[in-house]
């Protein structure tokens, strides 16, 4: 992992256990392919930069191998996993379930109270797309999505997606040079901020499972980029059919 992996995500081990800041640190490397697929993660180098023992790496190591992002072979070193679809398509399954129930109730408890965070997400991605920055467009899409769970009361359940999304993410993020991607992530979120800030949860409801049904096309995009990256190809068909669920 590069001194920019690191340096960018200082602040965030600010208050938190070290395990919990090497996770997110790691995480976010392999998500944004700092650590590409296939690459050994050098525990004691890492422990090393990251200025931690090998007790909180050890526990941020098997939270990453739940997720299904490393793979850690007894004796033989921990490893990066390709982007494998049956997790990329289970991560889809969760966060759209739980999104689309969220939404509505999103819109149904709207108060102008969060009117202030939104406009200044949708600002902040505005000027993300300008500079074609995808690090930033990136985690303002995600910051959006988890303010959505927050504004409908139950700020948690971002966390259950969270967990259940890794591979998912690592799509997601790969998608963003994709052209017109990053006016469409944003002009998809405008509507949707539209329509909750009016209580209208079928509009809401509508909007974002045209908003997440759009994985399809990425996927297609990351495959035809870089097909290395990715296992299980032929479990597409099933995200194919998830859409008509």
């Amino acid at each position: 992992m590069n001194s920019h992996a690191k340096l960018a995500l200082e602040d965030m081990g600010a208050g938190q256990p070290k395990a919990v800041w090497a996770y997110n640190v790691i995480r976010d490397a392999i998500i944004t392919m700092k650590l590409a697929p296939g690459e050994t993660l050098n525990e004691k180098e890492t422990c090393a930069e990251l200025g931690i023992s090998r007790t909180p790496m050890r526990e941020a190591l098997l939270r990453l191998a739940q997720e299904g992002l490393v793979n850690i072979v007894p004796s033989g070193g921990t490893f990066v996993n390709k982007i494998a679809m049956r997790k990329v398509i289970e991560g889809h399954l969760i966060r759209s379930s739980l999104e689309m129930r969220t939404v509505r109730l999103a819109a149904r408890n709207f108060d102008p109270v969060h009117e202030k965070d939104l406009d200044l997400l949708i600002f902040r991605q505005q000027e993300a797309a300008k500079r074609r920055d995808i690090d930033e467009a990136f985690k303002v899409d995600n910051e959006f999505h988890r303010l959505l769970c927050r504004i409908a009361g139950f700020p948690n359940v971002w966390q259950t997606i969270h967990n259940a999304t890794g591979q998912l993410d690592r799509v997601r993020r790969q998608a963003f040079p994709k052209i017109g991607y990053f006016e469409e992530v944003l002009d998809e979120h405008v509507a949707l901020y539209a329509a909750i800030k009016v209580h209208d949860e079928n509009e809401a409801a509508r909007l974002l499972k045209e908003h997440l049904g759009g994985i399809n096309a990425v996927v297609e995009y990351v495959l035809q980029a870089d097909a290395d990256i990715i296992t299980g190809e032929d479990d597409i068909v099933m995200l194919n059919a998830l859409s008509d669920v």
